[in-house]
């Protein structure tokens, strides 16, 4: 009886060591470990935006997380006009109009953090080319498309 005990505990503890030596490996806290990796330089797009709002992004701006996390700093902002088209259907006839007082904005932002896993975590999303997500200026929040992300040093 004594040793069914003893190996029942020898087992229950190496299962909690394999369990805390997989979470340390996969959420390093380590300074050396997240030191690893290289920054991130990633350029998003938002999409027709009122001129005044689109000014409102300035070079030096930080960017934040939905949770208020410091991730990015804006290293180049680029305003264009918009090729938004507003379609809209009337009397039997389709019509077409260009909103030209729309702006594009193209924001490239160098990450505040290095990159220490297979891509970079911003909130509960992962910035990826393609990702559509909200960023957070200071006093301005745009819906963004991911357009490139790159590692810098």
């Amino acid at each position: 009886m004594f040793k069914k005990t003893l190996v029942m505990v020898i087992l229950v503890v190496f299962v909690i060591a394999v369990i805390l030596g997989l979470y340390k490996i996969l959420n390093p806290k380590d300074k050396e470990i997240l030191a690893q990796g290289n920054y991130i330089e990633a350029t998003f797009l938002a999409e027709a935006i009122l001129p005044e709002t689109a000014e409102m992004v300035k070079i030096g701006d930080t960017i934040y997380d939905s949770q208020g996390k410091k991730c990015f700093t804006v290293t180049d902002v680029k305003v264009v006009p918009s090729e938004a088209k507003y379609v809209y259907y009337d009397q039997n006839r389709l019509y077409v109009e260009n909103t030209s007082k729309l702006k594009d904005v193209y924001i490239v932002a160098k990450s505040v953090d290095k990159k220490y896993a297979w891509a970079y975590p911003y909130g509960k999303d992962l910035i990826m080319a393609g990702a559509h997500l909200a960023l957070y200026g200071n006093n301005w929040k745009f819906w963004v498309t991911v357009v490139t992300v790159k590692e810098v040093k």
